[in-house]
């Protein structure tokens, strides 16, 4: 019975904290010290891992095992793709700055053409 708590709390820490990190990302508001996140992760795949030790059956085995590789990945996820800001990063209310680019027809236009109208533009922050 032990396990079986333990396997489905370890579930629900790891949920919880991605849960978490899911609504930072969407308010732009992931801190710079990400260790609370990465706490909660390991925390709930150590947990995930006792919970395995201690005969959980069915019932707690599958939340154990889903909790210990979950939280196992997301943690070494956040060490192995740091991301830091560059010292030449636009910041908020900075003027935009010269550029040279190519506009869906395959066109080439600097940023300089577009002064004076109206224009959206859409930024990608990724990974890769």
């Amino acid at each position: 019975m032990m396990g079986t708590v333990l396997g489905v709390a370890a579930l629900l820490l790891v949920v919880g904290t991605l849960r978490l990190w899911g609504q930072r990302i969407k308010q732009v508001q992931i801190p710079t010290d990400r260790r609370g996140f990465v706490a909660g992760w390991a925390g709930g795949a150590v947990l995930g891992i006792i919970a395995l030790t201690q005969d959980p059956g069915w019932a707690g085995a599958i939340p154990a095992t889903l909790a210990a590789l979950g939280g196992s990945f997301l943690s070494v996820l956040v060490f192995v793709s740091p991301q830091a800001v560059g010292a030449d990063a636009i910041r908020v209310g900075e003027s935009l700055r010269n550029f040279t680019a190519v506009d869906e027809n395959g066109d080439t236009f600097t940023s300089t053409a577009l002064a004076g109208k109206p224009v959206l533009m859409k930024f990608f922050r990724g990974h890769w």
